[in-house]
């Protein structure tokens, strides 16, 4: 009997000292954090003095299975917020990949818990729209190069883009498969916001953005669904008090709103 009662004692001294532990990692992790942000935010230039203190960051997160816990939620964002920041610093030029992959599947695991969340679906929708960038940005410096211009208005694609035999090679073919999921988190973020109250102008023009870059990678006829449905998210967001649309996304919803109803 008191050889178990000692075996019991020992395990919660153990379990106890292994919590304080894990927190005692967590704080550290948050001021990884901290940091990550500043970094992104202000000194994006010395984004490779910082891998390492990321890399750890995750791993130590992996070690406590950080992301199991639902009770953690707002500390479980607030990170990955962080480290995606710090991952797309630079977006056009690419990404911190093992960074970004990390965050992407860390979200997923979340989902799992809040599969109607918006803050969690926002967070896949950016992660896969921004890892989207850097391709679409090698599309545009090809066609600045001396093809045709990737990135158009609907005049433009509907009468190029069929003829455009590109539009099927592979950096096109990369952009949609990194767009075509953005959308569809973006769609259910907008649509978990609504059902809770809480769209915003930033999140309809985000959704908008998604896409507009998902329509400039599609042939037609199966690109005017996407510019349609941009168009619609820009009126909801434009009509939304205190709220003001981008001088890009204004100018493209005044030129082209008009053509759909």
């Amino acid at each position: 009997m008191s050889r178990q009662s000692g075996s019991s004692k020992h395990r919660s001294h153990h379990s106890k000292h292994t919590e304080t532990n894990n927190e005692d990692l967590v704080e550290q992790i948050k001021g990884i954090t901290t940091l990550l942000y500043e970094v992104a935010s202000y000194r994006p230039h010395e984004w490779e003095t910082y891998v390492p203190s990321a890399r750890s960051a995750m791993a130590a997160l992996d070690r406590i299975h950080f992301f199991r816990d639902p009770q953690r939620f707002a500390e479980q964002v607030w990170i990955l917020q962080g480290l995606q920041n710090y991952a797309f610093h630079d977006a056009d030029s690419g990404c911190v990949r093992d960074v970004a992959e990390f965050c992407q599947a860390s979200w997923l695991r979340i989902l799992r818990n809040f599969p109607d969340n918006e803050q969690v679906l926002l967070g896949l929708a950016s992660n896969w729209l921004q890892r989207a960038q850097a391709t679409i940005s090698q599309i545009q410096r090809e066609e600045e190069a001396g093809k045709k211009s990737a990135i158009c208005s609907i005049t433009t694609a509907n009468s190029q883009a069929g003829s455009d035999p590109r539009r099927q090679g592979p950096l096109y073919v990369e952009a949609r498969g990194y767009l075509q999921p953005a959308v569809d988190f973006y769609t259910r973020a907008v649509r978990a916001a609504d059902t809770a109250g809480s769209t915003t102008g930033d999140l309809l023009s985000s959704a908008a953005e998604s896409q507009m870059s998902l329509g400039n990678v599609t042939a037609p006829p199966g690109d005017e669904r996407y510019f349609h449905q941009a168009i619609r998210f820009l009126r909801r967001a434009e009509a939304m008090p205190q709220y003001r649309l981008s001088v890009y996304m204004q100018e493209y919803l005044n030129d082209y709103g008009r053509y759909v109803s």
